[in-house]
């Protein structure tokens, strides 16, 4: 099995370990739904130091179905980093009788649905939108929020409380892989034809179906590869490197990569100009050529290049998913952990807008 097969596989014993206690307590804490009574120290004082003791960075919603089955979902919260580690633990789960287990937050089905925050409300009577042009990145899904009860003082708290109403009207996988961009606003006089926000889910399945029927086939050819170095200047004197393939940024199908990865390679010792020391700019060399073994061209994968400086390194990919990079970055923070802090940054950004400083 290769290295990268074996990182797709999912580990079991972790998981296995917290389903096998559960089925021990499910009986238990379904009738303790089913009461609605205790639920706190009967069920969730008990289920949730458990599900932190899995430590995947996850949160959980549990209750009752319409039809008399209780649901346990798992959540990463709007962190796509974690969004695989749901799938995983669900992935293992067993089949119990009178449950259902769900990853991400699905959409809600029903009709009154509304979210209530301190005094204020969100349901589909007070929520309305637009979609937003952008003719030089004509793929993003950019939506502007009209909420019809806009309060100056509580804009924070509006904001905040419409997009727990989108997430769990649309669904959490949908906030995070249909949706690039939304603002929210209060009502104005000058705006574009307000859609009711009942609409939402086929306005962004019919812009996405869209989407992948225009780049699903799309492969880059790393034969369009070229190198080009950048040296900045920091304001301390302290010079920044960069080795950027500028032969990619000129390509014209980068929506088709929509995911960015940044891995960032702390070093914990440097010289006065901010670079490693010797023994780091080896480990760095076996970070870089692991990472390219593991993220292929043919995989969905571009090496857009690295960026040296300031006792970091930070290495760029652009991904169709992002599942198996935010995976390989966990695995390779837990490896290489001598002498280097390895993090993660996993966004979406469908034109690359983060490279534009390298298109001079």
């Amino acid at each position: 099995m290769s290295l990268y097969e074996e990182l797709s596989r999912i580990e079991n014993s972790q998981y296995q370990s917290f389903w096998n206690w559960f089925k021990d307590n499910s009986e238990n804490f379904l009738q303790t739904l089913r009461a609605r009574e205790n639920v706190e120290e009967n069920l969730i004082a008990i289920l949730a130091p458990k599900i932190e003791e899995l430590d995947l960075g996850l949160f959980f919603l549990i209750g009752i179905e319409n039809d008399d089955v209780a649901e346990l979902i798992f959540t990463p919260d709007g962190n796509i980093q974690n969004v695989y580690l749901a799938e995983e633990i669900l992935a293992a789960a067993p089949e119990i009788e009178n449950w259902s287990f769900k990853a991400l937050k699905p959409p809600t089905n029903i009709p009154s649905f509304e979210i209530r925050m301190m005094d204020l409300v969100f349901s589909k009577s007070n929520i309305t939108f637009y979609p937003k042009n952008h003719p030089a990145y004509p793929d993003e899904i950019d939506l502007v929020m009209i909420y019809k009860d806009w309060r100056e003082e509580l804009a924070d708290e509006i904001v905040n409380g419409v997009y727990i109403f989108l997430d769990n009207f649309l669904g959490e996988e949908a906030m995070i892989e249909k949706i690039d961009r939304i603002q929210v606003i209060g009502p104005e006089e000058e705006v574009p034809e307000e859609i009711p926000v009942e609409k939402l889910p086929e306005y962004i399945n019919w812009r996405e179906k869209e989407f992948v029927e225009k780049y699903q086939d799309i492969t880059y050819s790393d034969e369009n590869d070229s190198y080009t170095s950048f040296e900045t200047i920091l304001e301390d004197d302290t010079p920044i490197i960069s080795t950027i393939n500028t032969g990619a940024l000129n390509w014209d199908n980068k929506a088709s990569h929509p995911w960015i990865l940044v891995l960032m390679i702390n070093f914990l010792e440097v010289h006065d100009s901010g670079m490693p020391n010797q023994k780091d700019l080896d480990v760095l060399g076996e970070i870089d050529k692991l990472t390219l073994q593991l993220l292929p061209n043919l995989e969905g994968y571009i090496y857009i290049g690295r960026e040296i400086g300031d006792g970091k390194c930070e290495l760029f990919f652009a991904c169709k998913d992002y599942r198996m990079p935010a995976k390989i970055a966990d695995w390779l923070g837990s490896q290489f952990n001598d002498g280097v802090e390895i993090t993660a940054d996993i966004f979406k950004d469908k034109y690359w807008q983060i490279f534009e400083r390298f298109n001079q």
